[in-house]
């Protein structure tokens, strides 16, 4: 049997398993391939696909029953059976899946080095999201980082198109960038990026990291931003100099207390996560602007026509090693294994509960 866990598009604490027939063989078309599988990780970044998924279309990847949604995950599948002559049983990809113990493509464009899902639903989808990379070519791969891989990669991805995007802007003339969800995976690997470039001497503005109570000992501890804070310490801020913001946290009461705080000091307000899902509709706290949502795919796909895709592959391998050396000295890795596991994990980090030394893997 194949095994998905979907959640209410209404409620996303109501969740439940499905068991559906594994598909054979004969039911598969030609040119599909079932991939079993074998491990995933669920981060915060994956509550904003289900925050979002009526916008940006991320409930369409994987439909599924009138009401409910599958939230895309980022992971690892091994092929268990294929009707495509070059995609081979036992390969190993790794791509954009659902939460689910299977999944059936339909494998074109195919290379060595992966091949595109161009199933009719998935092609109006951002292609970057469609792409299945086989190891064996992946120059970001390691077995023994799998579980790095699978958290960290695509949120690097997006903290690499957010530091080239705001370098390539100048910086919007800031003094300072503040990160809002300061703990948060995405924001840790900018952060990372962002204290490069002052390593080498690059004119980066000052890093400002605002976080919980519970989690300013950890972002202090870390050596990537020059300054934390927590969320009621926005008034400390100094009206002096000026700034951009990186919202990763999609707090309406966070980003209502900033605006109004900083003024006309502000230069550039991004909003990219919404980690505090819970709180970004708050008709006490209407913002005076609303923040510039930074879609990822959009400036990736400016650079792959720029630099190329092999170039922007590059540039983009280049930065993952330095921070994949980085992260591992910190980072505990938690294994989800069962159904039950899987859903208490699941509701955790829905409701916030996020260790931010921990990245949570699943399987199915």
């Amino acid at each position: 049997m194949q095994t998905t866990f979907m959640v209410s598009r209404q409620d996303y604490k109501q969740c439940r398993f499905v068991e559906t027939p594994l598909p054979n063989t004969e039911s598969l078309a030609e040119g599909e391939v079932l991939l079993k599988i074998d491990k995933f990780s669920f981060t915060s970044n994956n509550v904003t696909y289900a925050m979002i998924g009526d916008k940006f279309g991320y409930w369409k990847f994987f439909p599924t029953q009138e009401g409910w949604g599958v939230i895309p995950v980022w992971g690892f599948a091994e092929v268990a059976i294929s009707k495509n002559p070059n995609v081979q049983v036992g390969e190993r990809f790794y791509g954009y899946y659902p939460m689910a113990s299977h999944l059936v493509v339909k494998a074109g464009k195919v290379t060595p080095i992966g091949f595109l899902d161009v199933n009719p639903h998935r092609l109006e989808l951002p292609v970057i999201y469609n792409y299945y990379t086989n190891t064996k070519i992946d120059t970001m791969y390691s077995p023994n980082n799998e579980d790095i891989i699978s958290i960290f990669r695509p949120l690097f991805v997006t903290s690499f198109l957010l530091d080239d995007f705001f370098a390539d802007n100048h910086f919007f003339e800031s003094q300072n960038i503040i990160l809002t969800g300061a703990s948060s995976k995405t924001a840790l690997a900018l952060a990372f990026l962002l204290h490069y470039r002052q390593q080498i001497g690059e004119n980066a503005p000052n890093i400002i990291g605002l976080t919980s109570g519970g989690n300013l000992d950890f972002v202090q501890q870390l050596d990537t931003y020059n300054q934390a804070l927590t969320y009621n310490q926005v008034q400390d801020l100094s009206l002096t100099e000026t700034y951009s913001i990186v919202d990763f946290a999609g707090n309406q009461v966070l980003q209502h207390s900033l605006q109004t705080h900083l003024g006309e000091n502000l230069k550039y307000n991004c909003s990219v996560g919404m980690t505090h899902w819970d709180k970004n509709y708050m008709p006490e706290h209407k913002t005076p602007n609303k923040p510039i949502l930074f879609f990822a795919p959009t400036h990736a796909q400016k650079r792959n026509q720029e630099w190329g895709a092999a170039g922007f592959q590059t540039k983009v391998g280049q930065a993952w090693q330095q921070f994949s050396q980085n992260v591992t000295s910190w980072l505990e890795v938690h294994q989800a294994e069962t159904k039950e596991e899987m859903q208490a994990a699941y509701l955790e980090i829905l409701a916030g509960k996020i260790n931010p030394k921990t990245g949570q893997m699943m399987a199915l």
